[in-house]
């Protein structure tokens, strides 16, 4: 079997600052169906810079300082009531990175994954900075220029002269490889999270791009293509420097998908933490994950081959495969003997030879998917699989194995867990019934000289994708199980479930953006998180408790270490906002920037203070329908001064009813107050002044 190495310790070379997106210049060309709402100007996210004269200068003192949230961490916010213009702002910046991916890759195979499309009509800067350097992104019609240091690129979509100011700058579209992985260095990848229904639908961005895509091996026009549904799927190796989550396709969710995925990058997450003994879920500690073996999964690998209806019939083709065309003949003979598998026959164990299936499967997948991969593209058909090699195909796939037994990537991860399935004592494994079995009893029969520790290696021993899982908790309290049984995750709240899919998301593609080490693959080594209404389903203890295990998360995780991270939050919850300083959030209000100095610092401040000011709450705090049923009985009460004119909706029994509904205890006290004077009743405080006063006259008396 060919030696699966372990995960060595990462040596980035790449010296962490302080990073964050600085903020956003709409021009006065930008489209107005592209800008939306918003109105052309400057939009900070923080105060690193302010505008002067038409310039971007450095600010004498960051406030607040640098780390104040953590190590390489920067937080900001962008609020303001529905319609105000924080979702047009946010899809800006997703439209200057989408062109400015669309340069980056049009010198890129890419294969399986999805081609970008360019947008036309997009007038607008992106600012950023790391340490004291700003980075000035900008579309500017037809162009993208990318400045930050002494880097000065501008790529054009069309043969056209540049404009005079960017005349010095370096020529975009004939720069090579190393010189985009020196870009990517000084850029940062963007990771998005929204789980409204109603974000991204992809017919409300169908107008905006003409179709147009260009790689390396192939150019045209699709007529049908929408720019934001290709920034859902990573198929090519984290090179495209966005990808939005979760998943859509054509704008719908699948929820089931969503599940699956967030399971698996939860199960390590939360094996981590056990050996770590923290808590990554509040109140919740892991309890065990159990396997069951779900081979038919490979029906569907294989499906390009054969319409396999039976798994009997896969594993029979398969075996004939390797068998009958000889040792080294076959596509599934040559990647099996190159990863060191000398003999395969139906005496073998069932998993076994499943576990040979899918490392054949992987292996072409691979070739014919990822960028860097692309010399093997020629491999990359599953139909091949049984197929004759030639002797250029026999060389080709003894290099791919080669390649990608040396690539720690996530990229090759789920070839390594097949391998080291096959390693494991199998029949020990297997001796329950269904070949299933718990976490922990899969790691023993992997008879490791040391248990896995961190996230990656824990990513890196689970077991192969053709099991599936379920999680079991322990309900906890004080460090004591409170619960008489295990829970299962998918019987959590909906709340709860939320906060875990959003954050393990989080971690699972930060860490495979991490996992890239290869000098000649495009790494990126700045962080920026997008957290477009993330408190949907969150109770407010989990809203107000966020923004603090969010940091906790990267810290824990060491993912700071590693690179830096700027965040972006735009909300609707006081208890988030609660947690940022008011120099880095930016009010919107009608498409707008508002003035910070009207504002009260929401860090640290009451809650319905800034419910008031930062959404704009002119009406205050009540329900509409409860602050118009109070504003209809105040003007039956008020109206007419001698008399009431009660009508079909209030009479007196309904207005005293309702009044004491009322939860509010000054409204209610001030209705009452009303409704008393008009009828002569004395309230509760004049009856005890009257009895109080008769006691008086009593004594009075007696003396």
């Amino acid at each position: 079997m060919v030696s699966i190495k372990q995960i060595q310790p990462r040596n980035d070379n790449v010296q962490s600052k302080q990073f964050s997106v600085v903020g956003l210049r709409i021009l006065n060309e930008c489209d107005s169906h592209l800008r939306k709402i918003v109105t052309p100007g400057y939009y900070f996210f923080n105060e690193w810079y302010k505008e002067e004269k038409g310039e971007i200068v450095l600010s004498k003192k960051r406030i607040p300082e640098e780390n104040f949230f953590g190590k390489n961490i920067s937080i900001q916010a962008i609020v303001g009531k529905n319609g105000s213009g924080k979702s047009s702002i946010l899809d800006l910046i997703y439209r200057i990175i989408n062109n400015f991916g669309y340069m980056l890759v049009r010198q890129q195979k890419r294969n399986a994954a999805e081609h970008l499309y360019f947008i036309e009509g997009l007038y607008a800067d992106l600012y950023f900075a790391a340490g004291d350097t700003l980075g000035i992104l900008s579309c500017i019609g037809n162009y993208v220029s990318f400045k930050y240091g002494q880097q000065r690129i501008l790529f054009s979509e069309k043969r056209e002269a540049p404009p005079s100011d960017l005349s010095n700058f370096k020529d975009g579209n004939k720069i090579g490889n190393s010189e985009i992985i020196e870009i990517a260095k000084s850029f940062f990848y963007t990771i998005v999270t929204n789980y409204s229904l109603q974000s991204f639908i992809d017919f409300d961005y169908k107008t905006e791009c003409s179709g147009v895509y260009k790689t390396k091996d192939k150019s045209g026009v699709d007529s049908s293509a929408i720019w934001i549904n290709s920034l859902f799927q990573k198929n090519d190796g984290y090179i495209t420097p966005i990808v939005l989550n979760p998943y859509r396709n054509s704008g719908v969710m699948d929820l089931g998908r969503e599940y699956q995925l967030t399971n698996y990058r939860l199960s390590a997450i939360l094996i981590e933490a056990k050996r770590s003994k923290k808590q990554f879920i509040d109140e919740y500690k892991l309890h065990s994950i159990e396997y069951k073996y779900e081979p038919l999964m490979m029906l569907k690998k294989y499906e390009k081959a054969k319409k396999y209806i039976m798994l009997d019939d896969l594993i029979r083709d398969f075996l004939s495969a390797y068998v009958d065309k000889g040792i080294s003949s076959s596509f599934t003979s040559i990647i099996l003997e190159s990863f060191g598998i000398k003999k395969l026959s139906p005496s073998n164990e069932e998993p076994y030879i499943i576990s040979c299936i899918y490392l054949v499967y992987k292996t072409l997948s691979i070739a014919s998917k990822y960028p860097s991969y692309n010399d093997y593209e020629y491999l990359g058909k599953i139909e091949n699989y049984n197929k004759k090699a030639t002797k250029e195909e026999e060389i080709g796939l003894k290099n791919i194995v080669r390649d990608i037994v040396k690539d720690q990537s996530h990229i090759t991860r789920k070839i390594r867990q097949s391998i080291r399935f096959l390693e494991c004592n199998l029949q020990n494994l297997t001796s329950q019934s269904n070949c299933d079995f718990t976490y922990d009893k899969y790691i023993q029969s992997l008879s490791l000289k040391k248990t896995p520790q961190g996230l990656e290696e824990i990513m890196e021993y689970l077991p192969p994708p053709f099991f599936i899982f379920n999680i079991k908790l322990d309900k906890i309290k004080r460090n004591k199980i409170i619960s008489k049984e295990p829970i299962l995750f998918q019987r959590m709240s909906s709340g709860e479930r939320q906060f875990i899919y959003a954050v393990s998301t989080l971690v699972y593609h930060i860490k495979n953006v991490l996992s890239i080490q290869q000098a000649h693959r495009i790494r990126y080594r700045n962080i920026n998180l997008i957290l477009d209404e993330v408190e949907i389903c969150f109770h407010p203890e989990y809203q107000r408790k966020f923004v603090d295990n969010l940091i906790r998360t990267i810290q824990r995780l060491h993912l700071n270490t590693h690179c830096s991270f700027n965040i972006i939050i735009a909300t609707h919850s006081p208890f988030i906002l609660s947690d940022i300083p008011m120099s880095n959030i930016l009010y919107l209000d009608e498409g707008k920037k508002k003035d910070k100095t009207e504002f009260i610092n929401p860090f640290g401040a009451n809650i319905n203070d800034i419910l008031k000011q930062s959404f704009f709450l002119e009406n205050g705090f009540l329900g509409e329908f409860a602050r118009n049923k109070i504003k209809s009985l105040l003007e039956i009460l008020t109206k007419h001064k001698n008399e009431i004119k009660w009508n079909n909706e209030w009479n007196e029994n309904t207005s005293q009813d309702f009044i004491e509904l009322i939860g509010e205890p000054i409204i209610k006290e001030l209705l009452q107050s009303i409704y008393n004077e008009k009828f002569g009743i004395k309230d509760d405080k004049n009856k005890e002044i009257e009895r109080l006063n008769k006691e008086i006259e009593l004594l009075k008396a007696r003396q």
